[in-house]
């Protein structure tokens, strides 16, 4: 409870505490400070100026929070658009039932809000990442129409953990599933806006590079594997990346592109891994006509 008044504070706390709420008043500018997301389920702000700025501090705190704002009246609440920024208001004259009812429904939401974070927070890696792919390969048949007609280039890599099968089986499931969830940001955060990166199986990744050729390639391939090897955990990995590309002449298919990376990704493992190998370049087939 966010409020400088003591009589407001007297006559929540006459309202909340028989109805199973608790009430610690502090000072505005002492409330993010004073934030506990393990005990605190809601949060009450009395609107006045600077309001706005505790709601953003508890917020910053704990985004999952439900922060209510306190205004006397329809009046005073409309002299603040946007109620200062909170999830829900509390507009006088103001009654118990009203109190305990609207702060009750502040604490369901702030439960279901901090539920569901964890359960995304937690939620393991689909094996064969299938809706990504099947996505992405829609995706590069449109590149590759685009890469044919206009002869603009393209570029496919395979991102895979170096030494993943005896690093997995001393991690529990969970702690598995967040060492992908971690890599899978971390290689998407190292390639460009307009490139695509999904899981391709367990450990590893495939990543899109449309107006790409061989050199961009590469250069996007060790980015990643810099940005993978450079990161602070306790867990130390490091990536191995083989990179495909096309020029943007003859054919070429997503089996095709992904066929040559995984034997460039191959190499890259051979030579130790921590490294991106670019495969060999497509071999140009000649047509001999009969007639």
């Amino acid at each position: 409870m966010a409020v400088d008044s003591k009589p407001v504070v007297s006559a929540l706390r006459r309202d909340l505490e028989p109805a199973g709420f608790p009430m610690d008043a502090v000072a505005p500018g002492e409330a993010a400070a004073r934030l506990d997301p393990a005990r605190h389920v809601a949060a009450v702000v009395r609107a006045a100026a600077g309001a706005g700025a505790v709601v953003a501090a508890l917020k910053a705190v704990d985004p999952h929070l439900t922060v209510l704002a306190l205004f006397f009246d329809e009046e005073e609440a409309e002299g603040f658009p946007g109620a200062l920024g909170a999830d829900g208001v509390l507009v006088g004259p103001l009654t118990a039932p009203q109190v305990a009812g609207t702060c009750a429904l502040a604490a369901r939401l702030t439960a279901a809000a901090r539920r569901l974070h964890a359960a995304e927070r937690t939620r393991p890696l689909t094996p064969s990442g299938e809706h990504d792919l099947g996505f992405l390969k829609r995706l590069l048949f449109v590149e590759v129409k685009r890469s044919k007609r206009y002869g603009i280039p393209l570029s496919l890599a395979l991102v895979a953990v170096d030494g993943w099968e005896p690093l997995a089986a001393q991690l529990a499931p969970r702690a598995r599933a967040a060492q992908l969830a971690e890599l899978t940001g971390l290689v998407s955060g190292a390639v460009r806006d307009i490139d695509v990166a999904v899981p391709f199986s367990e450990e590893r990744l495939v990543v899109l590079m449309p107006h790409t050729s061989s050199p961009g390639g590469i250069q996007v391939a060790r980015r990643i594997c810099a940005r993978v090897r450079e990161r602070a955990a306790s867990v130390p990995l490091t990536v191995s990346v083989g990179v495909a590309s096309h020029e943007g002449q003859g054919t070429v298919s997503f089996g095709s592109l992904v066929k040559r990376a995984a034997e460039a990704l191959a190499g890259a493992r051979a030579a130790g891994g921590d490294r991106a190998v670019g495969a060999d370049p497509q071999k140009r087939r000649d047509r001999i006509s009969i007639g």
